[in-house]
């Protein structure tokens, strides 16, 4: 089979192409000693391309020992830290985690591991809390997720980084790249359906999109990534992994958000109509954005299924972590095309 080239899946297929780095938690905890100055009890947590300890001080909260992966573009970590660093300025009500210093007051540190490659070690506040998927239905909460991004987006708005336009496969506004990983659909019938839907993204999408509003923006306001009070959560607490950050229009930022919340009973984009209204009270959606927000939403889960597939097949030991959202993108992506776009259109402006 052959493999895509860098040309082909963007600036950093690369680390789409690569597992965490290979750290255990007593290297961790030399790490969090050394740089920050913090020991406790470490607790290695399950990521896709970052090394991520809880450490549990004796006394104080908890904190985040992030080692980020050697392939992942300098520029592109130090947007992140960057941009967690405004937030803080500009909004510190906003529930996301806070940049620890080093021993000596940076940001962060570079090291070199075993493996022979340097990596950026950050020190961050731990949000607690239950992941909204975890706490399981969302349907009390789907205006607080929609309100909640709008004021983190707005929160970003004016912040600048030379690497925020770097190319990301997860920015839906990149799906014509998703093309050479369709390989790795072992379903025809799938596959055909995608790659339909990639030449419509070319032909109709992509060239629209110049045009609307756009800005740095989390980029993966998936349930995974947010917290909430306690299980069948009543309240949201918190927004973590920050490592999808990217210059795209607004709407890609959103489609991502609802891609999420597509249901299967007899009115499935309920949640996502309210989750859009949450959002326009705060961030009003303008008439071209709303117009491509169903298609977005489509290739959303399209990029969910071929990375997932494609990544699957480099390191099957990981594929139920990779592929976990898998069959909720199927879902999704057959609803709307159940549907069809007036009848989504519809639905998302019913709140």
């Amino acid at each position: 089979m052959q493999r895509p080239t860098r040309a082909q899946c963007g600036d950093q297929p690369d680390l789409l192409d690569h597992a965490a780095p290979a750290i255990n938690p007593a290297e961790a905890a030399e790490l969090a000693r050394n740089i920050f100055g913090v020991t406790g009890d470490i607790e290695r947590l399950r990521a896709e391309k970052d090394a991520n300890f809880r450490i549990v001080p004796r006394t104080g909260p908890s904190v985040l020992l992030k080692i980020t992966n050697a392939v992942e573009d300098r520029g592109v970590t130090d947007m992140q830290t960057a941009a967690l660093m405004h937030l803080a300025r500009v909004d510190s009500t906003l529930p996301v985690p806070h940049i620890l210093p080093t021993r000596d007051g940076a940001p962060s540190q570079t090291v070199i591991l075993t493996d022979g490659q340097s990596h950026v070690v950050r020190l961050l506040s731990f949000l607690e809390g239950t992941t909204l998927k975890a706490a399981g239905s969302a349907s009390g909460l789907h205006r607080e997720v929609g309100a909640l991004l709008a004021r983190l987006t707005l929160g970003l708005r004016g912040f600048a980084h030379p690497a925020s336009t770097h190319v990301l496969q997860w920015d839906i506004k990149q799906a014509h790249r998703l093309r050479p990983m369709l390989q790795a659909i072992e379903d025809g019938e799938l596959r055909c359906r995608l790659t339909r839907l990639i030449d419509h993204f070319e032909a109709e999408i992509a060239p629209r999109l110049p045009a609307l509003r756009a800005q740095v923006v989390h980029n993966d306001f998936n349930p995974d990534n947010l917290l909430v009070d306690a299980p069948g959560g009543t309240r949201l607490t918190g927004v973590i992994d920050f490592g999808d950050m990217v210059h795209t229009p607004l709407v890609c930022d959103l489609a991502v958000a609802c891609s999420y919340h597509v249901g299967d009973g007899p009115e499935p984009l309920a949640g996502v109509a309210r989750l859009v209204a949450g959002y326009a009270a705060h961030l009003p959606l303008e008439a071209e954005e709303l117009l491509l927000l169903p298609d977005l939403i489509r290739l959303r889960h399209a990029t969910t299924l071929a990375i997932g597939a494609w990544r699957a097949q480099r390191y099957p030991e990981n594929t139920a972590y990779i592929r976990r959202n898998a069959a909720a993108s199927l879902l999704g992506l057959t609803v709307l095309d159940r549907l069809g776009t007036q009848a989504a259109l519809d639905a998302l402006q019913s709140e």
